[in-house]
Formats: C-alpha cells, structure tokens, sequence
C-alpha cells in the first residue's frame, strides 16, 4: 500500500485552492481576467442561457440530500460501511468547506469599474454537482464504475459551464470548487484504503489506461481551451467576426473547466489504482507454488 499518491493529490489541491483564490482574485490582472471571461457570457444564445438555468434546478438542498442518502444506502447494501462512510465524508467535507470559504474569504474591489463585487469562491452549486458525481464513482459497483466516472466528469463540467453561463460564477470559482471536491475525495479515498485494506473487491479501481485516458482528454481540452481563446481574440481584432475578447475569454473558460475536471477524475484514480494495486487472480498466484510442488516431486 501507498498512500503518498493521495496525499499528494489532497495537498495538492489544497494548495491550488490557495493559488487559484490568491491569483485571480486578489489581484488586479487576475480579477480581469476571470471578469472578462465571466463578461463573455453574452456569447451564449438565449436558448443556451436557459438550458443552464434548467440544469442548475437540479441542484438543491432535497437533491443533495437525496442523492447522499441513495449513495450510502447502496454502500450498506453492499455491506460495505467504509464507502458509505466515504460517500458522506467526500458530500458533507467539500460542501462544508466551500460554506465555509464563501463566508470567510473576501473579493477586494480592484476593478474600479463602478460595479460592486462579493466574494463567490468557491461555487456551492458546482461542489455539489462534482462531490455527488466523485462520491459515487468511489462507491459504485466495479463493473459500473468507469461509467459512473464518465458521468460524474460530464455533469459536473455541465454545471460549472452552466453557473458561468447564467451569470451565478465566475470561472474562478469554478475551479475552486472542483479543487475542494478532489481534496476531500483523496483523503476519504485514503481512509478508505486504510479502512478495508485488503479486503476483496476493495482495489477493484479502473485499470490504469482509464486514468490516462481522461489525462489526455483534459490536457486536450485545456489546449483547445487555449487555442480558442488566442482565436477568437486574434479573428475578432482581424475583423473576421463579430466577437470580442471577453467572448473568446468565456469560449476557452468553458472548455477549460472540463479539462480541468477530466484531470482531476484522472488523478483521483491514478492515486487510487497505486494506493491499493488490484491483487493478481487466485489462479495466477497459485501457478509458482504448483510449479515448486512439480519440482519438489520430480
């Protein structure tokens, strides 16, 4: 067992908490650019604002209630009290902090621009979407779980899209969010590997190409992210179309915050996978002490 991986992941996301609220908000260049990408929104089509703000009903406090109860309720039914132990810990820890840092955290005016700013980092409704999804990642069953994986990177990149483009967050506290949300999982992921260390079924992680795969999917999606940006800014001032750099700022903004939640799942596993390797077969075990049982007779 190795439990540096999660370690790692959990300080790391700590601290890019930290870096994310230091640099772009409590500076002056960092506020403009997470305004300007959150300005861009207007770039949305009327019909896209309201998908958003339909997708943002599904967050609430019944829903978040729900949805932990069913996660637990499935871990007890497994007869499995450390992943229902986890699933809480996971949903209660990163809404809690992000409760916490909402109230406690400030956003100085830097802007000077005549509109009055409060602190939003990080996004609850983005928390919640994303803790849910990771939550039950790590209790669903191990035939179903890079399924439930792949759900849980679409709806809580879905929703932090959405709080941009409805105007609720800003991109900043978007990733805030999914940082909380991976710090929490990669400590209740260790207590969970501590917990049932070599029970059965409990290494049954995604097998390591799964974890690269959304490694490359979100370093994909953060370079388009990018590239976007820088094209749109370039075609806008060239002329070519009716866009301007806070649109190209909210374009590549959107397409960041999936990759951003892409590499994080990608790290969580990745951690996980070498927390607690999956045990060889019974059968592949039992083949060197059947073969020095053969010479032992010869």
């Amino acid at each position: 067992m190795n439990p540096l991986p999660l370690l790692a992941l959990a300080f790391g996301c700590a601290g890019a908490v930290v870096a994310t609220y230091a640099v772009l908000v409590r500076t002056h260049r960092g506020q403009r650019i997470d305004q300007g990408a959150f300005d861009g929104r207007a770039l949305a089509t009327a019909s896209a604002h309201d998908a958003a703000q339909q997708l943002l009903t599904t967050i609430s406090v019944g829903t978040l209630a729900l949805a932990t109860a069913v996660l637990v309720a499935q871990a007890l039914l497994r007869r499995r009290l450390a992943l229902a132990l986890v699933a809480g810990t996971v949903i209660g820890g990163a809404v809690l902090t992000t409760e916490l840092l909402q109230r406690t955290l400030t956003r100085p005016d830097l802007l000077i621009d005549g509109r009055l700013y409060e602190n939003s980092f990080p996004s609850g409704h983005v928390t919640v979407a994303f803790a849910i999804g990771v939550a039950a990642t790590l209790v669903a069953p191990p035939r179903v779980r890079r399924l439930v994986s792949v759900l849980a990177v679409a709806y809580g990149s879905a929703v932090g899209i959405a709080v941009i483009a409805a105007g609720w967050h800003r991109p900043s506290d978007v990733a805030g969010a999914l940082f909380v949300v991976t710090a929490w999982a990669a400590l209740a992921g260790l207590a969970d590997t501590l917990l049932e260390r070599r029970r059965a079924g409990a290494a049954s992680w995604p097998q390591p190409a799964v974890a690269r795969s959304y490694l490359v999917l979100g370093g994909v999606l953060l370079a388009a992210g990018y590239a976007v940006t820088l094209a749109i800014v370039g075609a806008g001032r060239a002329g070519a179309i009716d866009w301007t750099a806070v649109n190209g700022a909210f374009a590549g903004a959107c397409v960041t915050v999936a990759g951003v939640a892409a590499v994080l799942m990608a790290a969580l596993l990745a951690a996980l996978r070498a927390a607690l390797p999956a045990r060889a077969p019974a059968r592949r075990r039992a083949a060197p002490a059947r073969a020095a049982r053969r010479r032992a007779t010869r």
